[in-house]
Order: C-alpha cells, then sequence, then structure tokens
C-alpha cells in the first residue's frame, strides 16, 4: 500500500501476512496520520486514538472468544481458505455454526464502519468453514486427569473441546438423543443447517471426547458422579420457557415458543389451525413465526414495544416479514378465551405506550386505557424468554441460587459453564463461557 496517497493503493499480490493489524489497526499504528485533513486514514486514526491504542484489534476486542479475526481474514484474502479455517479452529470449535448464527458484535466493533460498510465478518467465517478441514491431531501424553461435563450443548461441547485438546479425558452427558442443546431443536434448520452443526461436533468429538446420549443426569446423582471425576461441568443452559400468567395460557391451541420449536424439530410435524398469533420480541419469536409461516398462511406477531425494542436480530426481523409475517407493534395480550373442547378461539389484546426508562434502560410501555379489542386465533405461540433450572442443582449441592453466577460454585469441583451462568445469552457467548469454564479447570484441578 502507497503509504502517504490521499486513496490508498491495495496491491494483493504484495500484501502478506505481516500481523500488524494483530497489535493494532494500521490507522492506529501511525499516529501522525491523524495531522492530515479530510483523509480516510486521518478519520480512523483519530478515531482510534480517541479510545487510547487497544492491545488488540476493536474486531478482536468485541469477539466473545477473542478470535483473532485479522489473522484468518488475511488468509481468506490471499485465497487460502483452508488456512484460514485451520487459523479459525485455533480459537473456536464452532466456526459452521457461527457462520450462521452469530450476531457479529465484531463487525460493529470495528473502525471502518464510520466510513464504509464493515467486513461481512461472519460471512466469511462461513465460506472458510466450507474448506477441507485440517486433520486432527489428538493429545498423545500421558493424560491429567478426568472431567465429565453434563450438557452438550454449545457451551458443554466448546468446554470438552478445549480440556480434551490438553490432555484430559472428557464424559459428555446428554439427555436428548443428539448432541448439539438448542443448536439442534431451538434453531431451525432455515437459519443453522444441521449439517453445519454436524460437522462442527464431529471434528469436537475426533479430540477424544466420550459422548453418551439419552443420559439424563437427575440431580442427586451429581454427587455420586463427582465421586467419579475430578471436577464435573454443569452446562444445562436455559430450556425452559417462562411460565405465562395471562389468564387462559392452559387452554389447548397454546404452545410456549420452546416447546413449539422442540416438537418441529424431534417430532412429526404439527398441524396448526390459522390464524396464528406469535407474541414476544426475541430470537424465539421470530423463530416460530417464521416456522408457522411455513405450516399456514395466517401468521401475525404481536410485541408490546416497537420494533426497534425486539431483542430479536434484525435480520431475522427482516426475513420474517418477507416470509409473509404480519409484525404488530403496541399491542399486548389481557387474556385468551376458549374451552378445553374447542381450545383457544380468541384473544384480547390492549394497545400500549412508552413511558419512562426502566432499570435495564429499556422503556416501558404501559397500557392504554380503554383500547381493548378482541381478535380471533386459534394457534398462539408464547415466546416470552427462557429460564434456567437453578433450584434442582442448588438443592443438590446445597448452595443457593447466586453461586450459579460465578464459573465455579461454592461446591468442590464443580464448575458452571454458558447459561446457566449468565442467563439466556447467544451462542458465540455460550462457547466462550465453555472455553473460559476449560481454563479455569486446568488451572485451578490440574496446575
Amino acid at each position: 500500500m502507497k503509504g502517504r496517497t490521499q486513496r490508498p493503493e491495495l496491491h494483493p499480490e504484495l500484501c502478506g501476512i505481516c500481523h500488524v493489524c494483530q497489535d493494532g489497526c494500521p490507522g492506529r499504528v501511525f499516529p501522525d496520520l491523524s495531522f492530515e485533513s479530510d483523509t480516510i486514514r486521518a478519520r480512523v486514526t483519530k478515531q482510534g486514538q480517541s479510545s487510547g491504542k487497544p492491545a488488540q484489534p476493536p474486531c478482536r476486542q468485541a469477539c466473545p472468544i477473542g478470535q483473532d479475526i485479522p489473522g484468518y481474514l488475511s488468509r481468506i484474502a490471499a485465497g487460502d481458505p483452508y488456512g484460514a479455517l485451520a487459523w479459525i479452529l485455533r480459537y473456536n470449535p464452532f466456526p459452521a455454526v457461527l457462520g450462521y448464527v452469530c450476531h457479529h458484535p465484531c463487525e460493529k466493533a470495528c473502525i471502518s464502519g464510520s466510513f464504509q460498510r464493515p467486513p461481512a465478518i461472519r460471512d466469511l467465517k462461513r465460506f472458510a468453514s466450507m474448506a477441507k478441514r485440517p486433520e486432527v491431531r489428538r493429545y498423545s501424553g500421558p493424560s491429567k486427569g478426568r472431567i465429565a461435563v453434563i450438557g452438550a450443548g454449545p457451551a458443554g461441547l466448546s468446554a470438552a473441546w478445549a480440556l480434551s485438546r490438553s490432555g484430559v479425558q472428557v464424559t459428555v452427558y446428554e439427555s436428548a438423543p443428539a448432541p448439539g442443546g438448542l443448536l439442534t431443536w431451538a434453531i431451525p434448520p432455515f437459519r443453522l443447517p444441521r449439517k453445519a452443526v454436524q460437522e462442527d461436533i464431529s471434528y469436537i468429538l475426533q479430540h477424544g471426547v466420550v459422548l453418551k446420549l439419552n443420559s439424563y443426569i437427575p440431580s442427586n446423582e451429581l454427587k455420586s458422579l463427582q465421586a467419579q471425576y475430578d471436577a464435573v461441568i454443569l452446562a444445562c443452559g436455559a430450556s425452559d420457557s417462562r411460565q405465562s400468567e395471562i389468564p387462559g395460557s392452559d387452554l389447548p391451541g397454546i404452545w410456549s415458543g420452546l416447546d413449539f420449536l422442540r416438537e418441529m424439530a424431534f417430532g412429526p410435524v404439527l398441524s396448526i389451525n390459522p390464524p396464528v398469533m406469535v407474541i414476544g420480541g426475541g430470537n424465539v419469536a421470530t423463530d416460530a413465526a417464521r416456522w408457522a409461516a411455513r405450516l399456514t398462511a395466517q401468521v401475525v406477531l404481536l410485541y408490546r414495544r416497537d420494533r426497534a425494542d425486539m431483542l430479536a436480530y434484525p435480520e431475522e426481523i427482516d426475513a420474517a416479514a418477507d416470509e409473509g409475517v404480519e409484525l404488530v407493534f403496541r399491542w399486548q395480550p389481557v387474556d385468551f378465551e376458549g374451552d378445553a373442547r374447542n381450545g383457544v378461539q380468541q384473544i384480547r389484546i390492549q394497545e400500549t405506550s412508552p413511558g419512562r426508562e426502566g432499570k435495564d434502560g429499556r422503556r416501558i410501555f404501559t397500557p392504554l386505557f380503554g383500547t381493548k379489542k378482541t381478535v380471533p386465533v386459534r394457534t398462539v405461540i408464547l415466546a416470552l424468554g427462557q429460564e434456567r433450572n437453578l433450584t434442582k442443582w442448588g438443592e443438590a449441592l446445597k448452595t443457593g441460587n447466586d453461586s450459579f453466577n460465578q464459573s465455579n460454585s461454592s461446591a468442590q469441583w464443580i464448575y458452571t459453564a454458558g447459561d446457566i451462568v449468565t442467563g439466556p445469552a447467544t451462542v458465540v457467548e455460550a462457547i466462550a463461557g465453555g472455553i473460559g469454564c476449560a481454563d479455569r479447570i486446568l488451572r485451578e484441578v490440574f496446575q
């Protein structure tokens, strides 16, 4: 690249893997560029200096797993997707999965976004994941010990991967007939192809991880399991639906969002009666609405706030609208009407209005007096959020629920990872939790 031109010229044939951007973006490496006027380099440099020179590029700082993004992007740019995938796998056991469903905070952190569209980092990861995978070199030294993992979701499998690479024998217990946790059944295949999940899990198991399916571990057997291993990781996720307090929620024809997605993944294809109303604003709501739209034409997604307040990914909201889902904002359910024989027949809803800011920083929407109306429905899907089932584990360990907000519970050598620690979070955050938990075990148990 010509160093002092108003319009930098990139010559790919001369660009090698110099690793400059691993220590800081080029605009931050040369602070004198900030004295230029009306150039892109000056804008980038000034923006970088405003927050101080980082130890890592901002994209890597924003990534929950600390993925070396410049490292694999430079290899893709050099025409080496195989090398890019090998580089990704140094940090990340789920490249194919994250190539589809990562919420890509790295793209938002890229300082190039102030003057152009940032690189499509997630899509480039997906491209790299399609390359031939390098041969797994299993650990050949003496075993360091034995670890049990309860839960074969992204957190549990990531912890197993990180530990097995370091010489620990890992056994993963999963109550379901297939591994992957919510990756396998809560995210529809039109958003996350099952082949991508299978490829990543197969890669993890090649490291010597032992997987035991259909193996439910009751909380009262945790002590017995603890006696057989050097440590136990609880990575059970947050797969329980938040219970609804809306009158009539127990009528036939009313599903929780997670139960609906589970049936669509494992059971025979459901036959649902229109019109369908999905209530909620998260990814479970949009996923359920998009599934329902594939079964019938009359699907409405009802949300009590504005579109900008939805927790679902913007691209998923757009996809739902493109697929025929009607989006209705600033209305909330009051009660459901029907009977045990005929199921739900109609829903009473009420308009809402934005008010003051709540403790979570989001606006509180309150119902407007005199705005109730009745709408006919035959199927309702309540996507009101997910919960962690902490009580049973807390009772088994004789600890309070607060201990699950830490990586290591107060019980000796019982560790926790993923959603059971953080509450419902993103896939990449669950993966980061699993890898972080493995790192702590290596320090504290096998030091």
